[in-house]
């Protein structure tokens, strides 16, 4: 893609090369250069840059030519503003060629519009579609749970539901729905960020055209020029567009990643029993959840070479998965040797982030990291435990002091020694 993109501003470069008449340049001379350069350009501009992206959202061929053919109609009009400065010929001349490059503007708005418009309703669409299996995957649940006897135990009742008839086709047929779905999101993530990609192509294209030869026409810092009105609308209702493309990208990610969470998380995982040996790896659930992070943010990575952007994305997913994990370890009673297997699990959600998002971000992963440990102390220590985490600011604009407690309270044994941590912390 870089190198296409290379291509194709070295052929824009290539045409507008010929430079504008000087001051010192007569009439006649200046008509002629114009003319001649007008039938170079009609020579060579209908040579095809786009061809080895024939299934592209949009079409560059058609933005470069219809670029060109602007730059033509402007050198054509651009004879009258020699005029004399008292005439109005020159003034409509001026007025002209600002309303022939807000036609342009207009013209490629007109051409990206439909297709950001397509992509963002396949993304919906399949944000609905992850959305409508959430809900199915939960109602199968509640309604195991309800024959099983156990109305709060999704996880018996998962277990229930695949142990009972049908439970292994249901899993085959739950498998290969998952896989469908998440090859289709492969597939229109990629034709997203090539939209993305071709956009900014264009806009570059813009660029180099505007300070190349519109600059000669119009005062570049007037911002209330029609023109310069004119591109910055063009280039807000992209980055708009691909903002809306985006929250829906990482809206399906996040929701896959709470599938996966909700569907094969198990209460044992973190409450095994007694005589159950503990491995300290991370569980089947965490290591699908990071692997399908993992194949998603890749797409990214691969597809983004603006720097500011990708950390953008990446920031807000690392974000949003903080407060999935947290959703999830609220669902669960966790006992002590759980709590090892939490801290294992965290420590392979800490090392996706580390090489994924900023600073910043990483920041919740440590806080929910270092929270973790309350599971695994003696009850004695978890009072002086929690006053040095707020001594050490680790929960500062990272978790309220709500959901500090809130996981706290899910220790098993937290009933147990309430007496001995409520009332002597700050935040409780």
């Amino acid at each position: 893609m870089e190198e296409y993109k290379l291509h194709v501003l070295h052929v824009l470069e290539a045409k507008l090369g010929i430079s504008l008449p000087t001051e010192d340049d007569s009439a006649p001379v200046a008509v002629a250069r114009r003319r001649s350069s007008g039938t170079a350009v009609d020579l060579h501009r209908r040579t095809t840059v786009g061809s080895i992206l024939r299934a592209s959202p949009i079409s560059i061929d058609l933005c470069l030519n219809m670029l060109l053919a602007n730059r033509d109609a402007i050198n054509r009009l651009s004879v009258f503003t020699e005029a004399p400065p008292d005439m109005r010929l020159r003034k409509l001349a001026q007025e002209a060629i600002e309303s022939v490059f807000c036609i342009l503007l207009q013209s490629i708005g007109n051409h990206t519009r439909p297709a950001f418009a397509r992509i963002v309703a396949e993304l919906k669409q399949l944000e609905k579609t992850a959305m409508i299996s959430m809900v199915s995957q939960e109602g199968r649940h509640a309604a195991a749970a309800s024959a099983s006897g156990a109305p709060g135990d999704h996880t018996s009742a998962a277990s229930h539901a695949a142990a009972g008839g049908g439970g292994s086709a249901y899993s085959a047929q739950l498998i290969q729905a998952e896989k469908e779905l998440r090859e289709k999101f492969t597939a229109v993530e990629l034709r997203f960020f090539e939209l993305i990609h071709l956009c900014d192509l264009t806009v570059q294209m813009l660029e180099i055209y505007y300070k190349k030869d519109m600059c000669a026409f119009i005062n570049e810092s007037d911002f209330l020029n029609i023109c310069n009105q004119e591109k910055k609308a063009l280039e807000h209702a992209i980055d708009d567009n691909v903002a809306i493309g985006m929250d829906c990208v990482i809206e399906i990610i996040l929701r896959q990643t709470q599938h996966i969470l909700d569907t094969e998380q198990h209460s044992s995982d973190y409450h095994p029993d007694s005589n159950t040996s503990l491995t300290l790896t991370p569980t089947m659930a965490c290591a699908r959840a990071v692997q399908f992070l993992s194949e998603s943010t890749a797409v990214l990575q691969c597809m983004t070479t603006q720097k500011q952007m990708r950390d953008v994305f990446l920031g807000e997913i690392g974000v949003r998965l903080f407060n999935v994990l947290l959703d999830n370890i609220k669902r669960f009673q966790i006992t002590e040797p759980g709590g090892f297997q939490l801290i294992a699990d965290l420590n392979l959600y800490y090392d996706w982030a580390v090489a994924i998002v900023d600073p910043e971000t990483l920041r919740f992963f440590t806080a929910l990291k270092d929270l973790a440990n309350c599971f695994i102390l003696a009850p004695k220590d978890l009072r002086g435990f929690l006053r040095d985490q707020y001594s050490r600011h680790t929960f500062d604009g990272v978790m309220r002091s709500e959901e500090v407690y809130d996981v706290v309270a899910c220790r098993a044994d937290y009933r147990a020694i309430r007496s001995q941590v409520e009332g002597h912390c700050d935040f409780m």
